[in-house]
């Protein structure tokens, strides 16, 4: 069984860029199919916390409200100081960012399940259609534009379209089937351990750094919590003992722990991909431009992405032009927060690390700097939370990038 179909856009992957992006077409009436490459996602082993432009981003699809339900609104970010030993964080002394304080809009602790589903519900309610291709997608150059053969169970649809949008995550088929190069940094031999809890007593995120590594714990709504640490490979042989070591230095959420389901540990890494866009084709998200995950900024990332890319592919479609020059604007425009992010995460990752003599003295009195001057912290977190890069001076300031 087969049957064809003409759409102005396709969207080849089902996650977080992937149904943000097909609402937003979708709702301005610009017929859009999504393309999903591979099973059913599995349970949630990690969480996500979304800065306040992916909130933004977030009401301007009008689904900000369901998902903050979904999930929890945080009222603080908390940042616990090491001894002067480094064995342990102080509970007495550290960083405290009450996040209503900074005028910048709604942090979000979510699972990604629920996200995901919110924006596919809302997807398919305002017209789009999902593909399931549980026996795999070819791709070809028509013209004008693309073919895509998606086989679906025991059917299959030819799709054609003059656009294609690349939201299949960090490890992208299309983009390696369009041929646009990437490449990618690993840490060395740091590894993140990371699990649902139960739920945290307030609605916050909690972060402990040692000499050992970095723990941290975050509510993600009334019945869940996110646990994560980042170690060396070593120190994670025990996943979920690695992660009970935060009770070491903060108790109060021992709750979230009590209910913590399993623990999984994976190798992070950044991904370089120098050309976004080919003739008909442009890729984002985390096909573009996958980060660390050690900042907590990449989904944000994905979800700024979204007016971005629409405003640059409706342009094309309108005025019939979907060539590299047209739609490498996106990448122009994405090009400096995106780097900067990239920057940040990266020497994040290598300040956790300490593999550098003396650098992780040089982190715990930087950390214990900020604790004596919170107002740099809030300056960053302010500046960070505008879809701008911070100013010279603040980064500087606060010992970033």
């Amino acid at each position: 069984m087969s049957e064809r179909l003409d759409v102005d856009v396709v969207v080849v992957g089902g996650g977080l860029a992937g149904y943000a992006t097909s609402l937003a077409f979708s709702r301005a009436g610009v017929p859009c199919v999504v393309v999903e490459g591979g099973p059913p996602a599995r349970e949630d082993t990690f969480g996500m916390i979304l800065w306040p432009t992916a909130s933004r981003t977030l009401a301007w699809l009008g689904v900000l409200d369901e998902v903050t339900d979904a999930g929890a609104s945080l009222e603080s970010v908390r940042w616990f100081v090491p001894q002067r030993d480094g064995s342990a964080a102080d509970p007495d002394a550290g960083i405290d960012i009450r996040t209503s304080s900074l005028g910048a809009g709604t942090f979000l602790g979510v699972l990604p399940s629920r996200i995901v589903g919110t924006l596919k519900r809302a997807s398919h309610e305002a017209g789009t259609r999902s593909l399931q291709a549980t026996r795999g997608w070819d791709v070809e150059r028509a013209r004008p534009g693309w073919r895509l053969t998606v086989r679906t169970g025991e059917q299959e649809v030819t799709v054609a379209t003059p656009l294609l949008v690349g939201a299949d995550g960090s490890g992208s088929p299309l983009r390696e089937r369009l041929a646009l190069p990437a490449s990618r940094w690993r840490p060395k031999r740091q590894v993140i351990v990371t699990a649902v809890g139960g739920p945290m007593p307030s609605p916050q995120s909690r972060q402990a750094l040692a000499a050992q590594g970095a723990w941290g714990c975050a509510s993600l709504g009334s019945d869940h919590s996110w646990l994560n640490a980042v170690v060396d490979e070593d120190q994670a042989l025990d996943p979920a003992a690695t992660l009970r070591r935060y009770l070491g230095f903060d108790g109060e959420p021992s709750a979230a722990f009590a209910g913590m389901g399993p623990a999984v540990t994976v190798r992070p890494w950044s991904m370089r991909v120098p050309q976004w866009a080919t003739d008909g084709a442009v890729l984002m998200g985390d096909a573009a431009h996958g980060m660390l995950p050690h900042f907590g900024f990449g989904g944000s990332l994905t979800l700024e992405d979204v007016p971005v890319m629409f405003e640059v592919a409706t342009e094309a479609l309108r005025t019939g032009d979907a060539s590299r020059t047209r739609l490498d604007q996106f990448q122009q425009r994405r090009r400096g927060r995106v780097g900067y992010g990239r920057r940040a995460s990266e020497r994040w990752a290598q300040v956790l690390a300490m593999r550098v003599p003396g650098s992780g003295r040089m982190r715990d009195l930087s950390m214990r700097r900020l604790a004596r001057n919170p107002h740099l912290l809030d300056r960053f977190y302010a500046e960070l939370s505008t879809s701008a890069v911070p100013s010279l001076s603040t980064r500087l300031r606060v010992g970033l990038p």
